[in-house]
């Protein structure tokens, strides 16, 4: 109903807010995805002084949350009463709020 790539997804989401194995799994499918953000964000803004491997740590600062939140929407979604949208259009906003909050951070300690 769905399409294949929501239902597998929603299936390792579930996994993930069960288990730690599962969660670790999710990690690891969209582990490319959260590289990507962090990519587009440093060449679209520009940041050189920063290492990319702390802005890629700083974007999954809010993995937890995004997944309960997606979850909780995927009900919305599975009840006709939302729009269907994959996780990852989701978790971007969530990667981007962790960058900002690691770069306010290094900012004020300045």
């Amino acid at each position: 109903m769905f399409g294949n790539r929501f239902e597998k997804e929603f299936k390792m989401i579930e996994k993930a807010l069960e288990t730690e194995q599962g969660e670790k799994l999710f990690r690891k499918y969209i582990t490319i995805y959260v590289e990507q953000v962090v990519d587009k964000y440093i060449n679209d803004n520009k940041i050189e002084n920063i290492l990319r491997e702390k802005l890629i740590e700083a974007g999954w600062t809010h993995f937890s949350l995004a997944l309960k939140k997606y979850k909780e929407r995927t009900d919305l979604m599975l009840q006709g009463k939302n729009d269907i949208f994959y996780f990852n259009s989701y978790f971007n906003w969530y990667i981007r709020q962790g960058i900002l909050e690691y770069i306010n951070l290094i900012k004020n300690k300045i």
